[in-house]
């Protein structure tokens, strides 16, 4: 575990413990076995860290979930029992993220928490949503989202008794029991019955994933265009950096076109060269990438 994420995990279970606005950066220092003034060499302020917090823990279970969805060897059924497993061991591991979102009211913290906890949840909607689609066929799609609501609010309460509550709960159980509760949603959900939640009433959230894409497609090309300005243009290895950069730029620009076997061909060429921002350039387009290939189908 690096410094960074010492501090995230000092800073999750003081909030956890005390509320957000309780919680001074001093303690999380010294939670952290750190200086004070040396904190803010990972983060600016206590909003950073809540942005990392969440960053930090959702970034690790997305990156599961689409494992699980890239075993071809499962069917969507299986596979999404065994997301909703992992997504529950996940939280039972780290109690005091759940803590920290029930016990006070994160998405109240600043603009960009409220942004990012907006996205986690259309992204976790989205993700019921497809499963649910996946599983059931045509017959549900018009309740999908109905469907993708309910299985999360009973997930989330469950989750609270154990987190909250402190309740012993088996874990094992729980992903089985839910899909056959899902089982029954959607067997009484076939009739002529109109769902309360519709793509309109919905857009900001089936909308999200899409707008969050956007932006990460603009922080590569912010990050390819600082890159290729920072390349000195005078030698012939020089000019190869630039122009790897420059077709990487061109590649990405492409967005939903592009193809990631040029695009890792690219980044294992310019890894070579301890470049600028490569650390963060090559995070991002893994984050992109995922985002695509993540579906519980």
């Amino acid at each position: 575990m690096n410094r960074k994420e010492e501090i995230i995990q000092a800073a999750m279970k003081l909030f956890a413990q005390k509320g957000y606005y309780a919680t001074s950066m001093q303690e999380i220092a010294e939670q952290s076995g750190i200086a004070k003034g040396s904190i803010y060499n990972y983060f600016k302020s206590k909003e950073e860290i809540a942005v990392s917090i969440l960053r930090y823990y959702y970034d690790v279970l997305f990156h599961k979930m689409k494992d699980i969805a890239d075993d071809a060897a499962l069917s969507a059924r299986e596979k999404f029992e065994k997301q909703l497993s992992v997504q529950i061991e996940e939280f039972y591991r780290h109690k005091e993220l759940v803590q920290m979102h029930m016990g006070e009211q994160t998405v109240k913290v600043n603009d960009e928490v409220h942004r990012l906890v907006f996205r986690i949840r259309a992204k976790m909607l989205n993700w019921y949503r497809r499963a649910i689609e996946e599983i059931y066929g045509e017959k549900v799609r018009r309740f999908s989202l109905d469907c993708a609501t309910m299985l999360n609010g009973m997930l989330k309460e469950y989750l609270f008794y154990m987190a909250i509550d402190r309740k012993q709960l088996p874990l094992a159980k729980m992903a089985p029991f839910l899909l056959r509760r899902l089982d029954a949603l959607v067997a009484s959900m076939t009739g002529q019955e109109e769902p309360l939640l519709t793509i309109e009433t919905m857009h900001d959230y089936l909308s999200a994933e899409q707008t969050d894409q956007q932006e990460r497609q603009k922080q590569i090309l912010a990050y390819l265009d600082h890159m290729i300005a920072a390349v000195p243009i005078n030698g012939e290895m020089e000019e190869d950096v630039r122009y790897s950069l420059e077709t990487l730029k061109l590649e990405m620009k492409k967005g939903e076109e592009a193809r990631p076997f040029m695009v890792d061909a690219l980044l294992l060429y310019l890894e070579k060269w301890d470049l600028p921002l490569y650390n963060e350039l090559k995070a991002a387009i893994e984050r992109y990438f995922d985002r695509q290939k993540f579906s519980a189908g």
